[in-house]
C-alpha cells in the first residue's frame, strides 16, 4: 500500500512551478478586480479559496481557481448583484486570451477561462461577516472553511498529501462532489474527514467498518451524539455521515451524501484495504462490455438513451438530466424489468443513461376502486378483458413493445413534462 500511495502522490501532486503558475493567474484576476473595486469605490476585499488556498490541489488537465469577493455587510443582496455585475463589464487581462461567462447560482458568479493555459477562475460574491452565524449564504462561510483547514494543516504537516489521496480516491470512485447528480462528498467534507481521522488510510478504515451512521463533531459543538440529534434539524441528519461543520454548528458538511454513494465508497474502501491497487484512483467510465455481457447472460436488451437539456452546464444541467433519467427509469419499469441501470453526465448539456432490460411477461394495469362506478365503467370500456382484485379493477396486457416504440410513446405522453424539465432531446444511440 505504501508504494501505491507514494506512486499516486507523485502523479497527482502539482509541482511548485505549477502551483506558482496558478497563483500568478489568480494574482492577475485579483489585481484587475482590485483596480476596478478602487475605481468604483466599492467596499470589498478579495481572498483565494478552494484547494489552491488550502494547498490540497490535485494535478488535472483543467485547473479551477476559486476567488471570493467579500462585500461589506452594509450592502443589500440587490446592491451586491448590481455592483458585482459592473465589475465584470468588459473584464479583460492584458496579454491573455479569455472567455468570461456569468453563471447562475445561489448568487450569480463569473467564470473566467484562460484559453492558453486551460485554467478556469471562478469569482464568487460573498458577504464579509464576523461570525459564521451571521452568514446570509453558504458562500459566506468559505472564508472560515479555508482558515480552519489551513490551521489543521499547520498542526499536521502531512495532512495536505493525505487529503490529496482521499480526494483522488473519491474522484476515482465517482463519489466526489456535492452536486445533486453525484450526491457525494464535497471537497470541504473530504478535507474535514481526513483532518479528523489524521490520515487517508484511517479515513478508509473508518468508512469501511461503519455499521449505521457515522456521526462526527470535530469542533466539539455538542455534548454527545444524542445532543446532535436533539438539536440539529431532522432534515440535516438523514445522510449516512453527519459531519458537524467545525465553523458552524448548525450545518452538516456531508448532508449531500446519499446512501447509494456512501455504499459505493464503502465497498471501494473495503476492496482497496484488502487488495491495494492504483486502479482505485482512476475515474470509472461506463463499462459497455459489462452491460453487453449482462444483457446477453440475461437474454435481455442493452439500451442507451442520450438526453440533452438547454439548462446551464454544470450542476444545474447535471441535476436536470439526472432527475429526468429517474422519470425515464420509472416509466420504463412499466414495460420492462430493469436488470442494470447507470446514469452518466457527460458534461456541458448532455448525459447518457444505460440499461439492461428484460421484457415483462405481462403488464398489470391498475384501475379504480370498485366503488367508483363511473370510473370502473370507463376502465372496462377501455380494457374489455378485466378482473377484480384487492378491491379494485385490473387488466393485464402483453409486453410486446419494442424499445423504440416505448420511447416514441414516452415522448408523446410526456411532452409537457419534458418542456417543464427543460429537456431538449431524448434519443436511443
Amino acid at each position: 500500500m505504501k508504494k501505491i500511495l507514494e506512486q499516486e502522490l507523485e502523479k497527482i501532486k502539482i509541482s511548485e512551478q505549477g502551483e506558482e503558475y496558478l497563483e500568478s493567474i489568480a494574482k492577475k484576476v485579483i489585481d484587475k478586480l482590485g483596480k476596478k473595486i478602487k475605481k468604483k469605490n466599492i467596499n470589498a476585499s478579495i481572498f483565494v479559496g478552494g484547494s489552491l488556498a488550502k494547498n490540497t490541489i490535485i494535478r488535472k488537465k483543467k485547473h479551477d481557481i476559486d476567488l471570493f469577493l467579500r462585500f461589506d455587510k452594509k450592502y443589500s443582496e440587490e446592491e451586491i448583484k448590481k455592483l458585482f455585475k459592473k465589475l465584470f463589464f468588459w473584464f479583460r487581462v492584458k496579454g491573455e486570451r479569455m472567455k468570461v461567462r456569468r453563471l447562475h447560482g445561489s448568487r450569480d458568479y463569473y467564470k473566467i477561462l484562460f484559453k492558453r493555459s486551460n485554467v478556469v477562475v471562478e469569482v464568487v460574491p460573498s458577504v464579509k461577516v464576523s461570525k459564521p452565524e451571521k452568514a446570509r449564504n453558504l458562500t459566506d462561510l468559505s472564508y472560515f472553511h479555508v482558515n480552519y483547514i489551513k490551521k489543521q494543516m499547520r498542526e499536521n504537516k502531512k495532512l495536505g498529501d493525505e487529503i490529496r489521496l482521499a480526494k483522488s480516491f473519491c474522484h476515482g470512485q465517482n463519489c466526489y462532489g456535492a452536486e445533486s447528480y453525484i450526491r457525494g462528498l464535497s471537497g470541504y467534507a473530504v478535507e474535514l474527514l481526513v483532518s479528523h481521522y489524521k490520515s487517508f488510510k484511517k479515513f478508509l478504515t473508518e468508512i469501511s467498518k461503519a455499521d449505521g451512521k457515522i456521526v462526527l463533531d470535530p469542533g466539539k459543538h455538542y455534548k454527545n451524539r444524542d445532543d446532535i440529534f436533539k438539536n440539529l434539524n431532522p432534515t440535516k441528519t438523514k445522510s449516512p455521515i453527519i459531519l458537524i461543520d467545525p465553523t458552524f454548528k448548525e450545518r452538516n458538511a456531508a448532508r449531500a451524501l446519499s446512501k447509494e454513494t456512501f455504499k459505493k465508497l464503502q465497498n471501494a474502501a473495503k476492496k482497496f484495504l484488502k487488495n491495494p491497487s492504483e486502479e482505485f484512483f482512476e475515474p470509472k467510465k461506463v463499462n459497455l462490455l459489462e452491460f453487453r455481457t449482462k444483457a446477453r447472460d440475461e437474454k435481455g436488451i442493452f439500451a442507451v438513451f442520450e438526453i440533452k437539456t438547454n439548462k446551464q452546464p454544470g450542476d444545474i444541467a447535471g441535476t436536470k438530466l439526472f432527475k429526468f433519467s429517474k422519470l425515464l427509469l420509472k416509466e420504463i419499469k412499466k414495460f420492462y424489468d430493469v436488470v442494470k441501470f447507470q446514469f452518466d453526465y457527460l458534461g456541458f448539456k448532455k448525459s447518457r443513461v444505460y440499461f439492461v432490460l428484460k421484457k415483462k411477461k405481462e403488464i398489470i394495469l391498475l384501475g379504480p376502486e370498485i366503488h367508483r362506478k363511473k370510473a370502473v365503467a370507463n376502465f372496462k370500456k377501455k380494457h374489455p378483458i378485466w378482473y377484480v382484485e384487492e378491491g379494485r379493477v385490473k387488466s393485464n396486457r402483453a409486453t410486446d413493445t419494442p424499445i423504440r416504440k416505448f420511447l416514441k410513446f414516452f415522448k408523446k405522453s410526456h411532452k409537457r413534462t419534458m418542456k417543464q424539465m427543460a429537456i431538449k432531446k431524448v434519443r436511443i444511440v
